[in-house]
């Protein structure tokens, strides 16, 4: 009898010090910097199945999270250069991405009624220093494709293409963007608390 009752307050012990690393190790998946939002703006940590949209607490910016359906907010998806926002450089434009961005504002998506296309430096706040894999947090933006991505800035040395980020290499370059190519785009919101300089360092 004495050693059933130690053998199962061992066993008692070995679940109860499982559940705590397991716990403390769920809890170090959720970032720091990023936390997922509802569809209504409310913050729901980590929880892919029902975010619509990531706050980075590091930048003060709000990104869009793409989905599965044939909506708007589709990750199927891709749009030419120009329209709403986009730099007024060159003569080639394109008003794709205005349907997304007004359809956003209207739904008010997480809230919020002032999304846009983020510019070069909003964009690349994105880009993290992975060995492996896409060059982005994919836990939380784990829509992501290996893509260029556009931005609203143009290029002024080569007015027919804008600027981009590639987020399978990670790398910034305008001529990944001719503007009539059909891109991905990651819509924004916010105000950039960063500065340019922290941003190149």
């Amino acid at each position: 009898m004495r050693t059933t009752t130690k053998f199962s307050a061992l066993a008692l012990a070995l679940l109860a010090c499982a559940t705590a690393v397991a716990a403390s190790e769920q809890k170090t998946t959720e970032s720091s910097t990023y936390v997922h939002l509802n569809l209504k703006g409310k913050k729901i940590g980590l929880n892919p199945s029902k975010a619509h949209c990531v706050t980075d607490r590091g930048t003060g910016l709000v990104w869009e999270l793409k989905t599965p359906d044939d909506g708007i907010h589709s990750a199927k998806n891709d749009y030419r250069w120009g329209g709403s926002g986009a730099e007024k450089t060159g003569v080639i434009f394109f008003n794709d991405w205005d349907e997304l961005i007004k359809g956003s504002n209207k739904e008010k998506l997480c809230g919020f009624s002032d999304w846009r296309v983020p510019t070069i430096e909003e964009l690349k706040t994105l880009v993290v220093a992975n060995e492996q894999g896409l060059k982005i947090d994919t836990q939380y933006f784990f829509d992501t494709k290996d893509s260029a991505y556009w931005s609203s800035s143009a290029y002024a040395n080569y007015p027919e293409h804008a600027q981009t980020v590639h987020f399978g290499s990670g790398n910034s370059h305008y001529y990944n963007g001719f503007k009539g190519d059909r891109l991905p785009l990651r819509l924004v919101r916010g105000k950039l608390t960063l500065q340019l300089n922290d941003l190149q360092n």
